[in-house]
């Protein structure tokens, strides 16, 4: 399992700048009303700006370091007392609902390797949805030819900036194992200080796929019925070529 108060430190600077699934999250939460609850929340980057909409939303994490941060930038906007944050693992518990919509964003639901902590969490956010509740899965659209190409290389990805000034080199490797399903993704960043001296974080983590039939199942399995697949937060259609399986899935009484 990735480290993820390790990461807490890269992810903002990784991350923290993707918006582009900030509108679809903010119309879906419009539509289902009530409450938001964002499973694997991190740093709060979906957190604040459906606070600031006008939601009411809650989050919970694996990871205090993360939760952290989400406090932080929460209380510099003067959101944060329109959010709920809970450090827990969404297998076993989440927060106090109803919730009118559930968010597990950007691959997040991939970091569960087993069929049986899927399902789990998806109890957790059935149990935790209201009759009818929306629930939105964004994932990686698994491309088989693709991943068969990857071999445990390792590439520079990209150069970072941390808040601090620290200027970080960003290498990935992945090795997947395509009859598993699993691709092995390991994180490098590479910190250099001002006399070009270099501090290595590494960070190893399975990555699970899933394909749009299998979801669909688990999903029927957990007690929801499907409303939607896209390809795209612009709500294209879903296909080959689509680099996301996004999911909007309705919660049905079991």
């Amino acid at each position: 399992m990735i480290q993820f108060d390790t990461f807490a430190r890269y992810y903002d600077a990784d991350y923290g700048a993707i918006a582009d699934d900030v509108p679809f999250y903010r119309e879906l939460a419009r539509r289902s009303g009530g409450r938001v609850l964002e499973a694997m929340c991190g740093s709060g980057r979906l957190l604040l700006p459906l606070a600031e909409a006008g939601m009411r939303v809650a989050g919970i994490d694996i990871s205090g370091a993360m939760l952290a941060r989400a406090r932080a930038r929460l209380q510099a906007a003067e959101m944060l007392e329109r959010v709920e944050l809970m450090e827990g693992d969404i297998c076993t518990t989440a927060p106090q609902g109803p919730f009118g919509l559930a968010i597990v964003a950007i691959n997040s639901f991939m970091h569960l390797e087993r069929v049986a902590d899927q399902l789990a969490a998806l109890g957790q956010l059935h149990a935790a949805l209201r009759p009818g509740g929306l629930l939105a899965l964004d994932l990686f659209n698994p491309d088989v030819r693709a991943l068969a190409n990857e071999n445990g290389a390792l590439a520079l990805d990209k150069l970072l900036t941390l808040a601090d000034g620290t200027r970080v080199q960003k290498f990935v490797a992945q090795q997947p194992n395509l009859a598993a399903q699993i691709n092995h993704v390991t994180f490098m960043y590479d910190e250099l200080d001002a006399q070009g001296h270099v501090t290595r974080t590494v960070l190893p983590f399975p990555m699970r796929w899933l394909y749009r039939y299998e979801l669909e199942h688990l999903l029927a399995r957990a007690g929801f019925a499907l409303e939607a697949v896209y390809g795209s937060y612009d709500l294209e259609e879903y296909d080959n070529a689509s680099e996301l399986l996004l999911v909007v899935a309705r919660k049905i009484e079991r």
